[in-house]
């Protein structure tokens, strides 16, 4: 089994001889057998390991003893742990959403913190750092069953990725059943979470319900459907590089900023290719893909068949218009208060925003010189609250948008800093961007305007926090 993960490592590039690898442990089988290959691999692959363990705060003592196993099984192995606790219920009820939307951005916050915490190990070693998770071949196929089930399109599917972003799923090739028999072969002992069998959770009923009445059916059925899925996962990006080949070559900035894209020859390709091309030019005009459906595709499609005037009102505050073979897109005029897809007011000294494909919470505090210690947090970020004389946004780019760089006030341009960080174009978009008019106080996952950093005359803080929203 080993000699197969390590082939599946290699064939997937997640790692490379010099990167460090975070690797999620809650003491459950299949993250204890993650820990237990890669710890072994490690040297032959050439990358470093930590160990990290977030404990949730829902099931009492037995959630505490996780981390105490956990502990325990690195330091029998000299790996270093971090282990943090956080109590996850409450955070759910302060953020408004269910109890697994928030142990998934706490999780998520912490593999950040622990990527940022090895960067500059791995960096002088010539490498990166990934989070380990252990989602295994049955994950697979019930996260399959469980996006089918739901609507999903053919990305959804192809189920989870082997690599995405910093996040690696070495066990994706392997079952439930091989790792736990890997486990009692190495007489290894691991912990077991009871609410794992509580079927009032989707995940759950699929597991315990449906997944053994259809390996009832065919004994292999967990293999087939991986390897479909795997099947679909290359459809989908060959299909992603054809379209957004074809949007590219077709669509072009106007004088106006609107985004005007070339009708020609739409209707000469095949049906399903035209809404795909429909769907990628809405994410790319709203800057967002979530919530965009076939029936807005179908719904720009007609008007791109229809005559020069036609509109179509779209998701995120857009609107689509006929003009002459072009498609144009702009976004709408806002009502006082209302939100639209490339930006969203930030209201108020705290609070809460979902915005692009995260939650950004914030507040303002009042600090002495003596409070001062700043979070050195890739997603959690102090700036000086009576430097911003004007309304922040958390928005997506625009022409002219800047940093100042020192406390001299030399400025660049945002736009030259993403190229020299060789951010790619398509992902240019995608960053959120926290700012008071052109000035970046903020782009995430990147830096932070030096005009807005907290200094010793410092007397408010606002502390602005990014989570990602996970599959």
């Amino acid at each position: 089994m080993i000699s197969r993960i390590a082939s599946y490592i290699k064939a997937n590039h997640m790692v490379q001889p010099g990167d460090h690898v975070c690797v999620g442990v809650s003491g459950g089988a299949d993250s204890v057998c993650l820990f237990l290959v890669l710890e072994e691999l490690r040297h032959s692959f050439g990358f470093s390991v930590s160990v990290v363990h977030i404990e949730h705060g829902i099931r009492g003592q037995e959630s505490v003893e996780d981390m105490e196993f956990v502990r325990t099984l690195a330091g029998q192995y000299g790996i270093p742990f971090t282990g943090k606790a956080f109590e996850v219920g409450q955070l759910a009820r302060e953020w408004g959403c269910s109890v697994e939307e928030a142990g998934r951005n706490v999780r998520y916050q912490v593999f950040g913190e622990e990527r940022e915490r090895f960067k500059g190990q791995a960096k002088k070693r010539g490498g990166t750092v990934k989070t380990a998770v252990a989602h295994h071949g049955d994950d697979n196929a019930e996260t399959i069953l469980f996006h089918m089930c739901r609507g999903s399109g053919i990305e959804g599917m192809a189920g989870m990725h082997p690599v995405r972003g910093e996040i690696i799923r070495p066990l994706l090739c392997v079952s439930r059943r091989e790792i736990e028999a890997f486990l009692e072969k190495k007489g290894q002992v691991y912990r077991t979470d009871a609410t794992n069998a509580d079927t009032s959770y989707s995940r759950n009923r699929i597991r315990n319900c449906i997944m053994p009445e259809l390996m009832q059916v065919n004994g292999e059925c967990v293999g087939h459907m991986n390897q479909l899925a795997s099947d679909l996962l290359e459809v989908s990006s060959y299909l992603k590089w054809q379209v957004e080949a074809i949007v590219n070559e077709n669509t072009q900035r106007l004088a106006d900023g609107s985004v005007g894209f070339r009708t020609n020859g739409l209707l000469g390709l095949p049906p399903f290719l035209q809404k795909r091309v429909m769907i990628e030019l809405i994410a790319q005009a709203a800057g967002n893909r979530k919530d965009i459906t076939r029936e807005h595709a179908n719904a720009l499609l007609a008007a791109a068949q229809g005559q020069t005037g036609k509109r179509v009102s779209l998701p995120y505050g857009l609107t689509a218009e006929t003009s002459y073979g072009m498609l144009l897109f702009s976004a709408q005029a806002r009502k006082a208060g209302q939100k639209t897809a490339g930006e969203a007011l930030v209201e108020g000294i705290n609070g809460k925003i979902r915005f692009l494909e995260g939650v950004f919470l914030y507040r303002m505090f009042e600090i002495s010189e003596k409070d001062v210690k700043i979070p050195k947090n890739l997603y959690t970020k102090w700036f000086d609250y009576d430097k911003i004389k004007n309304r922040l946004y958390l928005r997506t780019r625009k022409p002219g948008d800047y940093f100042t760089l020192d406390k001299e006030g030399h400025k660049q341009k945002l736009k030259d800093y993403l190229m020299n960080e060789k951010v790619p174009k398509y992902e240019r978009e995608k960053i959120p961007l926290l700012s008071e008019g052109a000035h970046i106080l903020w782009a995430v996952g990147y830096r932070i305007s030096a005009y807005y950093k907290i200094t010793e005359h410092t007397k408010r803080v606002l502390e602005v926090q990014f989570m990602e929203e996970k599959a």
